[in-house]
């Protein structure tokens, strides 16, 4: 599966592997929701897969944080770009890596001056700063007192394949995500129950729509909902 997210400083973020695996399973919500029933399952199956749609970045979510485990390639035109966005603490010459957390750096490669492509080594060409660490901003960087080596300055000179997200073994899913994505449910329920027969009815010719399921119309009822609660997990 291939997602292209266009980024400011002349990059891209492509998404290589979507996340297959949930956040919180049906039984688990409808248990934070105090709901044991079953005759709303469907609904409340579709408002959970549309909140997490709304958050996770492999959906276009606008949280900034990877909720299960994802891959994505980085394309730089060089080895200059994205360093504005690094905390002061981390090596000038440090690439950030978006979606934390980062579970793991699979692969750095660039074309040199004569368009050779080249594969770097970790712990040889460079390092990862902040692995591990749920919260903060992952990045890779020369070794100490080292520098990048001289790459072609071209769209996708660059190349950096990363595995981010939540996997519940190394990186536990924060209490608060789960609270949040459990209120945003319970927020969308009203709406898409009300709208449940919108969705079902089809008029010969016409076709039919899901009102649920589109981010300008859903985006603002989760921000007001949850965005609070979800403020110190938001990556800018």
């Amino acid at each position: 599966m291939f997602r292209n997210n266009d980024i400011s400083d002349g990059g891209r973020l492509v998404l290589l592997e979507a996340p297959d695996d949930v956040v919180i399973s049906l039984a688990d919500c409808k248990k934070a929701l105090g709901i044991s029933d079953t005759s709303s399952d469907l609904v409340i199956n579709a408002a959970l897969s549309t909140v997490i749609a709304n958050l996770d970045p492999a959906s276009g979510g606008w949280l900034g944080r990877a909720l299960r485990p994802q891959s994505w390639e980085l394309q730089l035109h060089s080895f200059n770009d994205r360093r504005h966005a690094l905390r002061p603490y981390y090596n000038t010459q440090a690439i950030a890596l978006p979606y934390p957390p980062l579970i793991s750096v699979d692969s750095v490669r660039y074309l040199d001056a004569n368009g050779n492509d080249t594969l770097m080594t970790a712990g040889t060409d460079y390092r990862i700063l902040g692995q591990g660490v749920p919260l903060g901003i992952s990045a890779i960087a020369p070794l100490y007192s080292k520098t990048w080596p001289v790459a072609r300055i071209d769209d996708a000179s660059v190349r950096i394949q990363f595995t981010a997200g939540y996997d519940d073994d190394v990186n536990a899913t924060p209490p608060q995500l789960i609270q949040a994505i459990c209120l945003g449910v319970r927020a969308l329920l009203p709406l898409m129950q009300r709208d449940a027969m919108l969705m079902e009815d089809r008029v010969e010719g016409l076709g039919w729509k899901r009102y649920q399921n589109n981010p300008q119309f859903v985006a603002p009822i989760l921000q007001n909902a949850i965005g609070g609660l979800l403020a110190n997990l938001r990556v800018y």
